[in-house]
């Protein structure tokens, strides 16, 4: 840049906004030709992946289904609101030597919605992920969860520890817990939303102002567009004045009981399973939610969880597949093709690192 400074300050100012303009097209390029690199790869798995449907009392719990049938299986649990497609960008760049099972959590995507006379909780998608593990007939496996689906997965493998042999969360391990003096207060507000029930899906005339629009929330913020309607196009339904959700809308209301410390810290402290966290720079920590702090301090002091950050916002898994990829990889041994490898007597953990 010193080379600038011999020119006058207009010319030199010219000279400066053109390089960064340059600078700029060339990164923009390269993301381009990345992102429609990936989709097309992402294309291409969905042709060869398998359809899943498993039966459960209220209907079934869709996904698909990647890789051997008889390799270790490998249970990926997605976000709030999202669905199985958002695994599919990591999926192109993991090893086929794995049975990888995406589900679409009830009310979401293509799995059926609960009875009308039902209310969606939080804590009762550990109930689904047992009726889909039961179904499956999955005595052993690993988890891969998202956002909710890490918040959930972190209680299953809590419950069930006998069943799950390691777990990876991807920005999302602890739940939002309240304090003790606000569960009334927040029980009401949560009642009255319910019962209100004044949400309802807007309609969106075109696709790309959809897609476009919830990459401007706090959720989706920074994922690049195209890589969100790949997922949104299993979320959403066309209607002859355009196109809408089709997620249960009850999925929008709170919790009408969340967790308190007393419950969430003992889960915490409980975890046996070795636990890889991945934290996305511009993600949940982004938040600064009072009681999600205080739950990874607690988590720090408590337990082995292995506590990894990467470059990229929330939807790490999708805006940052390869690194993503790298760091489960690792942590699984997913190059190991011993597919005889009894999980009980594996050898002790041990992280290899990246």
């Amino acid at each position: 840049m010193i080379w600038i400074m011999r020119f006058n300050t207009p010319t030199a100012i010219l000279i400066t906004v053109a390089m960064i303009y340059v600078k700029t097209f060339f990164l923009s390029s390269i993301i381009m030709v990345c992102t429609v690199q990936l989709l097309k790869n992402c294309h291409s798995l969905l042709k060869t992946a398998d359809r899943l449907h498993v039966k459960v009392p209220w209907g079934y719990v869709r996904g698909i289904q990647v890789g051997p049938k008889d390799a270790p299986p490998v249970l990926m649990v997605h976000g709030w609101l999202d669905n199985c497609y958002s695994f599919v960008p990591l999926l192109t760049m993991l090893p086929k030597n794995r049975r990888y099972i995406a589900l679409d959590l009830p009310g979401h995507g293509h799995s059926s919605h609960k009875p009308t006379t039902a209310y969606t909780h939080t804590i009762d998608f550990i109930l689904d992920l047992e009726h889909v593990r039961r179904g499956l007939q999955l005595e052993h496996f690993t988890l891969i969860g998202h956002s909710l689906g890490g918040m959930l997965s972190g209680i299953y493998t809590a419950t069930y520890p006998d069943k799950v042999d390691k777990f990876v969360a991807v920005d999302g391990l602890l739940p939002f817990h309240q304090p003790n003096d606000q569960v009334i207060q927040n029980l009401r507000k949560a009642v009255d939303m319910v019962v209100d029930d004044t949400f309802n899906h807007k309609k969106f005339s075109d696709l790309d102002v959809l897609s476009e629009k919830i990459t401007r929330t706090i959720f989706y913020k920074g994922m690049e567009t195209e890589v969100a309607q790949f997922m949104l196009q299993r979320s959403i339904q066309m209607l002859p004045d355009g196109y809408q959700f089709t997620y249960d809308k009850r999925l929008r209301y709170p919790a009408l009981i969340r967790m308190t410390k007393d419950v969430l810290f003992p889960i915490i402290s409980s975890w046996q399973t070795p636990i890889l966290y991945l934290i996305a720079s511009e993600g949940f920590k982004q938040f600064h939610h009072p009681s999600y702090e205080a739950g990874i301090e607690y988590l720090r002091k408590h337990s082995d969880v292995i506590q990894l950050e990467l470059p990229g916002p929330h939807h790490l898994h999708m805006s940052n597949p390869q690194g993503v990829s790298h760091a489960v990889i690792n942590f699984l041994d997913l190059n190991n093709d011993d597919k005889d490898k009894s999980p009980t007597h594996s050898p002790p953990f041990e992280f290899k690192g990246l």
